[in-house]
């Protein structure tokens, strides 16, 4: 491997969680939970949107049909089981029915800050892959729940 991007992305959140989950706990110490938990919120906004910005020309372009060619990446090394919802060029629907993400931050015991470090971070990225688009998710598996669903369309599409 030559750089971090060749660095499967599960294995790049358990390197980052299992730095900054003590940083965190030094700082909740200090500043309280809901004031870390804030600092960290925006700072993981920020890269996720950089990180956004950077994946678009990477693939040379911000559309859908841009985002649906890298999707695969977050599944690299079965990271996520993936059930397509009826994806096409102008809405992409999926659900992620495993998720090792999940079974990651279990396993390190840091359950608690899943959804802080990679769930959160969703919005921010796709924001930053295109401004225009429009992100929903109901529900996690970090959550609880059986699936986490999906739905990616352009601002103003139906």
């Amino acid at each position: 491997m030559n750089t971090i991007n060749e660095v499967p992305i599960l294995l790049r959140r358990e390197i980052e969680a299992l730095m900054v989950a003590p940083f965190l706990e030094a700082f909740a110490k200090e500043l309280g939970w809901d004031r870390t938990r804030d600092i960290a919120r925006s700072v993981i906004a920020s890269l996720a949107f950089q990180a956004g910005k950077n994946l678009a020309a990477a693939v040379g372009g911000n559309t859908l049909s841009h985002l649906l060619k890298v999707l695969p990446a977050f599944s690299q090394g079965g990271a996520l089981t993936l059930e397509d919802r009826g994806s096409n060029a102008k809405c992409i629907r999926t659900d992620v029915t495993r998720c090792a993400y999940v079974e990651m931050y279990r396993r390190n015991g840091l359950d608690e800050l899943g959804s802080l470090l990679s769930c959160q971070r969703d919005n921010y990225l796709f924001e930053g892959f295109n401004p225009d688009l429009l992100f929903t998710r109901t529900k996690t598996i970090m959550d609880g729940c059986d699936c986490c669903d999906f739905c990616l369309k352009l601002k103003g599409e139906k």
